[in-house]
């Protein structure tokens, strides 16, 4: 042991001390940082873009699932860059945006089939639907289907 009064930091074997950092003052050997792994930004934004999508399902904006949700699950697959594995918050976002855009499919096929299917499945509903619409355009529900079908039988 090597206790001498010219040797400045206190410890034995000379001046060299291993553990001896001005910006560490107590001593102990500095933690390394952790690196991000890659992708973690693009994982982020597909999570969130996710999020966004079920949240804009749920208050009926039919074309942003498509928009959002397309992009996110491109997010979620671009994150995974050359690793075989996904990160946790791409599989999330990837998640989140299928199932909206898997529900935003089912919302739209159930009001094109309540629109045609109306007259049959309530007709009590109906007669309300046709007087309001005949008080906000003038024109009855049933006048506005007829004209429909005469469009579709001219495009067959």
């Amino acid at each position: 042991m090597d206790y001498q009064p010219n040797n400045t930091q206190g410890g034995p074997g000379g001046d060299y001390n291993p553990y001896h950092n001005p910006y560490n003052p107590y001593g102990a050997p500095l933690q390394p940082t952790p690196v991000k792994p890659r992708g973690e930004g693009m994982a982020t934004a597909s999570m969130v873009l996710g999020i966004i999508t079920l949240v804009s399902l749920l208050l009926l904006r039919l074309s942003m699932p498509f928009m959002l949700g397309g992009v996110g699950i491109i997010l979620a697959i671009l994150s995974k860059g050359g690793s075989r594995k996904m990160l946790g918050k791409a599989k999330a976002g990837m998640i989140c945006c299928i199932t909206a855009m898997v529900l935003d499919i089912a919302l739209c096929i159930s009001a094109v089939w309540l629109v045609f299917a109306l007259p049959s499945v309530a007709p009590e509903l109906m007669e309300e639907v046709n007087k309001v619409c005949e008080e906000q355009y003038g024109v009855s529900y049933d006048e506005m289907l007829e004209e429909i079908y005469d469009m579709m039988d001219d495009f067959n």
